[in-house]
């Protein structure tokens, strides 16, 4: 599956609290925000990257919602603010947990700001705090739901060095494709739960394109990690399972709107054919 490199852009969403609970506050510069639900988590600082679902309105009016628009919490990497309304001074004065809504005066936007507000209107931006990312825990979540999922689904599937669950289905005759060589792949690709979100073999998924394998260059980066390293531990012919954690398919970012962040991958594949490849560059001799 080739390379998604789209980059989840600052998102917004959730509903707000029907009433505040915290009273309205001011951060360090000046801006107000109501604290609607206190949750008891660890604090945010500068640095940490956080799963979030953000709100923004006008005034009362719904413009836009993560939840709705991505379909799970979205990372904000928590920073030092640039200007008094970039709201990550306010984010530091949260916990995990937390529910807050900050407000803007819609004249102190930078011009050119958009046509769908007025003088005297005021931006409310809702964030509902999940929980901090963290690499380590990440790692052992997926491993946990992946066992679950092999033992389900009776997959009797080897790891590779990388990572990669490789439930081989049917063994095929020929080599195993080397770095550089092309590929050719069938593949159906699926979430936890079964789900799917793209296949080469089903029309309705890639409308007026042709039903064939998928060809790119193997241990080059044109596709997710997970598949260099699942594709290259098959024979030519093989059909199997791969299950890829989150680390080594989109990550954190995900691949939206079908794939959220974090999440583990499910791909029945075809090792169709390989084609040879040049052979990597030797090193140069150490001087």
């Amino acid at each position: 599956m080739k390379r998604n490199n789209q980059l989840l852009v600052a998102a917004l969403g959730l509903f707000m609290a029907s009433c505040g609970t915290g009273g309205v506050k001011k951060t360090p510069n000046g801006v107000e925000y109501t604290v609607h639900k206190s949750g008891s988590g660890a604090q945010l600082k500068l640095g940490d990257t956080v799963l979030m679902n953000i709100t923004q309105r006008l005034n009362d009016s719904i413009l836009a919602e993560s939840r709705k628009l991505v379909g799970a919490p979205v990372p904000v990497l928590i920073q030092k603010s640039v200007n008094k309304y970039d709201l990550m001074e306010g984010l530091a004065l949260l916990k995990e947990g937390d529910s807050a809504t900050f407000i803007i005066p819609w004249d102190s936007l930078p011009e050119p700001r958009p046509p769908f507000g007025k003088k005297g209107d005021q931006i409310r931006v809702t964030f509902a705090v999940d929980y901090k990312y963290s690499a380590s825990q990440q790692t052992a979540k997926d491993e946990k739901v992946i066992k679950e999922y092999l033992d389900k689904n009776k997959l009797n599937a080897n790891k590779t060095a990388e990572g990669v669950y490789v439930a081989v289905s049917q063994n095929g005759t020929g080599d195993k494709p080397h770095e550089g060589d092309t590929v050719f792949v069938h593949y159906t690709g699926k979430l936890l739960n079964g789900k799917t979100f793209d296949s080469s073999l089903d029309s309705t998924m890639r409308p007026g394109m042709p039903l064939e394998p998928i060809k790119f260059p193997i241990g080059q980066g044109f596709v997710i990690k997970g598949w260099d390293a699942g594709i290259g531990a098959l024979n030519k012919g093989s059909k199997a399972t791969l299950v890829i954690p989150s680390a080594l398919a989109y990550g954190l970012q995900g691949s939206p709107p079908a794939i959220p962040g974090n999440s583990v991958l499910v791909f029945d594949v075809q090792l169709v054919d390989v084609k040879p490849g040049k052979a990597p560059a030797a090193p140069a001799p150490a001087k």
